[in-house]
């Protein structure tokens, strides 16, 4: 049997295709390429997070003798359960900023640490009783993780430092479709909403200010222009779909001449 020409022509044309369904190796591989073995400067740390209207805060005075205190603090009745394990006393931030503590007032804590409203209540309380301490704590840590990822969704930070890479290990990582060289990672702050585009192939992104991920931040993994990846199509399956293309047309040529 003779096999024209045009039929290898056909399934190198058929190879080409299938091979070209494929991302390189460097595009599905986090900082691609990073030398290992020596050790890198700290990243750029993020600015301490400052409160917002609708965080809720976590504040107990505490003292050698619990009932000298009890009146700063929340009853049972009037407690305010964020999680049906934790069962925290917090304190909402209004609009304005505010938040309402028993006998100090409307205290002002928008665009401030958390530990600079842990100080200032400190100062406040001990005009009061001294020898108390408080403990104040932002309780909604949480951080949104959307896109081509395994496990799309809010998830809660514990961490007061998560880096990109481990807020998408919160998610079950990128999934085969998506794009790890267009992440895109939205935070807002006091100029507005943020918006950057992240290349996590790149190893300059361990020197990025956005390496830390802060409480709020919104990340959104983008959809790959190919379909194909070497996770879900390596090199064997590769050779086995183009062999098995190519046995196919042979048989059918066969079968028909």
């Amino acid at each position: 049997m003779k096999i024209n020409h045009k039929l290898f022509l056909l399934a190198g044309i058929l190879i080409f295709l299938t091979a070209s369904c494929t991302r390189p190796l460097k595009e599905i591989t986090y900082l691609h390429g990073i030398e290992t073995g020596q050790v890198y400067p700290d990243s750029l740390t993020p600015d301490a997070y400052l409160i917002r209207p609708n965080d809720h805060l976590y504040i107990v005075v505490l003292g050698d003798d619990p009932l000298h205190t009890a009146f700063f603090n929340l009853t049972e009745a009037t407690r305010n359960s964020y999680g049906s394990s934790l069962e925290l006393i917090t304190y909402t931030v209004d609009e304005k900023g505010y938040i309402s503590f028993p006998q100090l007032g409307e205290i002002f804590v928008k665009n401030k640490t958390v530990l600079q409203v842990q100080e200032e209540m400190a100062e406040k309380v001990t005009d009061y009783i001294e020898g108390t301490s408080i403990q104040v704590k932002l309780v909604d840590r949480t951080i949104t993780v959307l896109g081509e990822v395994s496990k799309p969704g809010v998830q809660t930070v514990y961490k007061n430092q998560l880096t990109i890479f481990e807020a998408l290990g919160t998610a079950g990582d990128i999934n085969d479709w998506g794009d790890y060289r267009d992440v895109k990672l939205f935070r807002q702050t006091d100029a507005g909403k943020e918006i950057v585009a992240l290349d996590l192939t790149d190893p300059e992104l361990i020197h990025s200010e956005y390496y830390y991920i802060l409480p709020n931040d919104v990340i959104y993994v983008e959809p790959s222009s190919r379909v194909f990846g070497y996770k879900t199509l390596n090199f064997v399956s590769i050779f086995t779909l183009s062999l098995s293309m190519v046995t196919t047309i042979l048989l059918l040529i066969t079968f028909f001449q």
